[in-house]
């Protein structure tokens, strides 16, 4: 019988820290009014892509949940722009608006603490059709991708920056969510952290889901080398951080043994 793990706060002590120091009670929690809305990070003097109109599934959310899988076997082959258009949109798009009386609403793919939406999406494109290598951003208000850096991105770099993960580089895109710090912890201050780390996972999900409606392997990413990853996409750290990425690519298989990639007896 494996020997019981020492409690949270003895074996990891840093995890602890910064779980009890986000820790809300009575006496520490204060009221604070929204601060306004801020801007995203736009480039406008970018090259520009919009995107086209997107692909439609007819899969149903609980067949969704049982085909995915985490994909580590891609093949070489591009993916589409209303495939990248369809994946964008439902990562963190703006799908409408919500009109009540005097007040108009955007109305965007996933839910945000205090409606803030502090997120940023970037893709590492290696192979799409329409679409050059290099470093893209979207831009939801403006349905489009903003390209921050034009240079092909070596098989190599990509594994290293995802601590040596060899099917990362393989994969077609990297979708990188990042938080923009300032709008989010403005008013909630250090919780608000945690509200980043939340918001990245609904992304992630709609990311990894949509990817499955579209007959594409996906696999979530949480190791990589944050300070590399931040210079490649061009942030600042001390105003973004680098906080979840998903690798999207043509599945080599349909077999879902075949698209883990992993040797028999691994969990």
């Amino acid at each position: 019988m494996a020997a019981e793990p020492p409690p949270f706060r003895v074996g990891q002590p840093l995890a602890w820290t910064f779980h009890r120091g986000t820790a809300r009670w009575v006496f520490n929690t204060i009221a604070v009014e929204s601060p306004p809305p801020l801007p995203g990070r736009e480039q406008p003097d970018a090259p520009w892509t919009p995107l086209p109109p997107g692909v439609n599934s007819e899969v149903g959310l609980s067949e969704l949940l049982k085909r995915r899988v985490s994909c580590r076997a891609f093949t070489s082959e591009a993916l589409t722009l209303p495939a990248i258009a369809t994946l964008l949109r439902s990562a963190y798009g703006v799908l409408g608006s919500s009109v009540g009386g005097d007040v108009a609403l955007f109305d965007r793919a996933v839910p945000s603490a205090g409606g803030l939406y502090p997120l940023e999406v970037s893709l590492l494109v290696r192979a799409v059709d329409g679409l050059s290598s290099g470093v893209h951003h979207y831009v939801p208000g403006a349905d489009g991708l903003e390209q921050l850096r034009r240079d092909p991105l070596p098989h190599q770099l990509i594994s290293y920056l995802f601590m040596g993960q060899p099917w990362v580089a393989q994969a077609a895109v990297v979708v990188v969510l990042s938080g923009a710090t300032g709008r989010t912890l403005v008013k909630y201050g250090d919780r608000g952290y945690r509200y980043l780390l939340l918001e990245a996972g609904h992304a992630a999900q709609n990311v990894v889901l949509t990817a499955t409606a579209l007959g594409l392997g996906a696999v979530c990413l949480g190791g990589f080398y944050d300070d590399e990853l931040a210079t490649l996409l061009l942030l600042d750290i001390e105003r973004e951080i680098p906080l979840y990425a998903m690798a999207v690519g043509v599945p080599t298989t349909q077999d879902r043994m075949g698209q883990r990639a992993l040797p028999l007896g691994s969990e």
